[in-house]
């Protein structure tokens, strides 16, 4: 199968995925009023951020039961079947009873399915990536992977989309009343179809290679690579508590900011737009300047640029708006082009996909705190301004992790 193809199929099925699981959080105002019920606006609220904190606080533990069963079993197989369980749990989610009818049980099978979710997604990302840097050859490893990275953008920008138009053409009523469920039942359908798709991609030639190995991928926590997994981390740090901040964008602008959710969801639609034509092209440029030079200039740019950025959203104005979210998607679409490339190349084929799993979502277990404090900052300190300092911290610590990390190729550098 051409290269070519094995990326689009790869990337279709991330893309929809993601879709599945991002919903959540942009439909997070109308679940904490459906499932998570209280006189309290901001306890509903929390309590809605707690299980997506959960979602994700579980997906290491996916992470690594889908890597060890992908570095002993195949790719092929583990990579297909994630989309199986991601459209049973987000199908699901679009057709439980709310609170009012079935009352606490309804709000533990809601939770279960964000945790099922949050156990495939664990696999996914790690997996696309794994699967891509074992079938491409590595000097085009930043055009592939960006195109790779454009799908996942498209997901969540088709998901803003979605729910953009459902706003449009329903009554806040109606969206509150049954709207907020269609999107969780189309997502369950596409990720069915997903499925089918992925399941005629070929396994990779180095796991073909290699599938006699002795080697352990619980070896992946032993001294050889444990410095590996922290610098990986480090990298991802800054991008994936970004990323995180802007699926909980539609809450925190409408709350602190007093911007309208139409108008959040139309910028973020046109937004991830914006950011899924830059990942290919910063991917390309990626194979020529070098991934770890690519992501440290983008990270020391954000410490720069970072209050500014921030202090656009005091101005409350639409225009304001769509700056704050195309500068901060070019900021992610260009971190997103490199550590995509860059993580599972950190570690040898034996434990490449349980290695690229658990250090993605250790990052991304970490980032799920994000909508929480940035509730925190506002509801409690009420100082918004701290997001700024938290984020160019971050990046700080994104720009040191890079340059500690150990080239494994000469694409690294």
């Amino acid at each position: 199968m051409k290269q070519s193809k094995i990326t689009f199929l790869t990337s279709l099925g991330a893309g929809l995925e993601y879709y599945d699981f991002v919903i959540y959080s942009l439909l997070a105002s109308f679940i904490s009023q459906q499932f998570f019920p209280s006189s309290n606006h901001v306890a509903a609220l929390f309590a809605t951020w707690g299980v997506f904190a959960i979602g994700n606080i579980i997906r290491p533990l996916g992470g690594i039961i889908f890597g060890i069963f992908g570095d002993h079993c195949g790719r092929k197989n583990v990579f297909a079947n994630t989309l199986l369980w991601m459209a049973f749990a987000t199908f699901l989610m679009g057709l439980i009873p709310t609170f009012s009818t079935l009352g606490l049980a309804a709000t533990i099978v809601f939770s279960l399915c964000r945790i099922l979710q949050g156990v495939t997604c664990g696999a996914e990302l790690p997996g696309a990536m794994t699967f891509l840097s074992e079938h491409i050859q590595a000097k085009h490893h930043g055009l592939h992977f960006g195109f790779m990275s454009s799908a996942v953008g498209l997901g969540v920008s088709f998901g803003s989309f979605v729910i953009w138009i459902f706003t449009k053409t329903l009554t806040h009523a109606q969206m509150l009343a049954w709207g907020f469920r269609l999107p969780f039942l189309l997502g369950g359908i596409l990720a069915l179809v997903g499925f089918f798709i992925r399941k005629h991609i070929p396994e990779t030639p180095a796991f073909l290679a290699t599938k006699k190995s002795s080697l352990k991928a619980m070896s992946i926590f032993g001294k050889e690579h444990i410095w590996q997994l922290f610098v990986t981390i480090g990298i991802l740090i800054f991008p994936a508590c970004f990323i995180m901040f802007f699926l909980a964008l539609p809450v925190y602008l409408n709350d602190v900011y007093r911007y309208s959710f139409s108008d959040i969801y139309l910028a973020m639609t046109f937004g991830y737009l914006w950011s899924a034509i830059l990942l290919p092209i910063f991917g390309w440029v990626s194979d020529y300047t070098g991934r770890k030079a690519l992501l440290f200039a983008t990270a020391l740019l954000f410490v720069v640029f970072g209050f500014p950025l921030f202090s656009l959203l005091q101005l409350q104005t639409r225009l304001a708006l769509f700056c704050f979210i195309f500068f901060g998607q070019t900021i992610i679409a260009a971190m997103a082009a490199c550590y995509f490339a860059l993580l599972p190349q950190a570690f040898p084929t034996e434990v490449r996909y349980t290695g690229t799993a658990f250090s993605y979502n250790i990052a991304y277990t970490i980032a799920a705190l994000i909508p929480l404090v940035a509730s925190y900052i506002y509801e409690v300190l009420k100082q918004p301004n701290c997001m700024a300092v938290l984020f160019v911290t971050l990046a700080v610590i994104t720009a040191i992790s890079v340059l500690a990390l150990k080239d494994k190729d000469n694409h690294a550098k």
